[in-house]
């Protein structure tokens, strides 16, 4: 099987990047609706697979954001504020999860940005943060499941949310020093 063409995947991921700036200012729910419908056409392969990635990681947060959100501003305001800003929101949210999620399965970023060092380099820099980060969160729930003889519920979580948060940020300051001074040590 042949290796897709880098050509293909950099327009690919330059539409992208073109449709999400252009989606993140619309805010009329029937051109969001039209534009997921455009979505799903174009990303019909694989769209069950991006659907349930927007659904698991992507659609609990934003309509937890958008409720709190609503429920903030009215508690504030002798009228309930109109739904329709955060339901714009909510969907635009959704729509570029979607779209982020079928260009990055049909793209190689290293092969398509391989013209481009500077690019390349900032990949590989969030890639290897994200890891790092991703293997504390893992670890910190492996110790936290480790530390209760039953299963860590939510409260749990948050009660030991701020530890983690703390060495998260800690990790990604050292890890952003390390990498500045190797880059800088090469020359960069």
């Amino acid at each position: 099987m042949a290796s897709p063409d880098p050509r293909r995947e950099r327009l690919l991921l330059c539409g992208w990047l073109a449709a999400a700036f252009a989606l993140s200012a619309v805010t009329d729910l029937r051109a969001l609706g039209l534009a997921a419908l455009a979505a799903a056409v174009a990303f019909r392969r694989g769209l069950p697979r991006a659907l349930g990635r927007v659904a698991r990681l992507v659609l609990p947060v934003t309509l937890t954001m958008s409720a709190l959100s609503w429920a903030f501003l009215r508690l504030g305001a002798p009228v309930a504020p109109p739904l329709e800003p955060f339901l714009a929101l909510a969907a635009r949210t959704l729509l570029l999860a979607f779209l982020a999620f079928s260009v990055l399965a049909r793209v190689n970023l290293l092969r398509a940005l391989a013209p481009w060092p500077a690019a390349t380099r900032l990949v590989v820099i969030a890639l290897a943060q994200i890891h790092a980060l991703r293997l504390l969160a893992t670890e910190s729930a492996d110790g936290l499941r480790s530390r209760l003889p039953r299963r860590p519920g939510p409260l749990d979580v948050v009660r030991n949310a701020s530890g983690i948060t703390a060495a998260l940020l800690v990790l990604a300051v050292r890890n952003a020093r390390e990498v500045s001074d190797a880059m800088r040590s090469r020359g960069f």
